[in-house]
């Protein structure tokens, strides 16, 4: 008796069974291969964005710093300030995630000794890759309602952070008479100023010497309202 072979296919996303847009391509499937589109579209706006400004870019031009066709930029996103806030999003979470690091990292637990290293990474952020700066710090407050509101919502992210050192730094007299949010909110708004101004003048003063005059508002602070003073 002979007997009969029967194929069963070991992979069926390559089968013929498997719909053609579930098919894997180089073993990688097509939601896997469009979110590495969408990264690469990501990557091409941060260069386009950072060099030329958000006004002056195309998506003709992302497509060709990402290396894709203009089809593919629809398949991820519907307009160039989708796009933005994609790419802020972006910087914003790598920002904070080495805020955060860093502050897990630090020796000194006291307010100020936590807040050197936090400013210094901002400012480090900016410095290490200007295009990173002119995308939070400038791009942002201009390209539309929505941006704005993200960049204010990153604002009060890093207010909230201030605002607890903030609570330590100022005796208790002095934080029943005034409004620690408007005031932790006021004293980012000082830094972010003074990131931009040093980026616009191409980084020229050492960080060390940018750190210092960041850091001096809050030396004064706890110097003048300190906790062991007296209001």
């Amino acid at each position: 008796m002979s007997h009969v072979k029967i194929a069963f296919p070991m992979d069926t996303e390559n089968s013929a069974l498997t719909p053609p847009n579930r098919r894997r391509y180089g073993g990688v499937l097509p939601e896997e291969r469009q979110r590495q589109r969408r990264e690469k579209l990501i990557e091409g706006a941060l260069e386009v964005f950072g060099s030329k400004g958000f006004h002056g870019a195309t998506v003709r031009e992302v497509c060709v710093a990402a290396h894709l066709t203009e089809r593919y930029f629809y398949e991820s996103f519907d307009s160039l300030s989708a796009l933005f806030v994609a790419v802020y999003n972006h910087l914003r979470e790598q920002l904070m995630a080495r805020t955060m690091a860093v502050l897990i990292s630090v020796k000194d637990a006291t307010p100020l000794g936590m807040l050197e290293p936090a400013l210094r990474v901002f400012l480090e952020f900016i410095r290490d890759d200007p295009r990173r700066g002119r995308i939070m710090l400038v791009d942002a407050l201009g390209v539309d309602s929505e941006v704005a509101k993200l960049s204010g919502e990153t604002a009060r992210d890093y207010s909230g952070l201030l605002r607890a050192h903030l609570s330590r730094l100022v005796s208790a007299p002095v934080t029943d008479r005034i409004d620690l949010d408007l005031l932790s909110d006021g004293m980012i708004g000082l830094n972010i100023l003074l990131a931009a101004r040093w980026m616009q003048d191409g980084f020229v003063t050492p960080i060390d010497q940018v750190v210092r005059t960041n850091m001096l508002p809050y030396e004064g602070l706890l110097a003048v309202v300190g906790p062991d003073r007296r209001a």
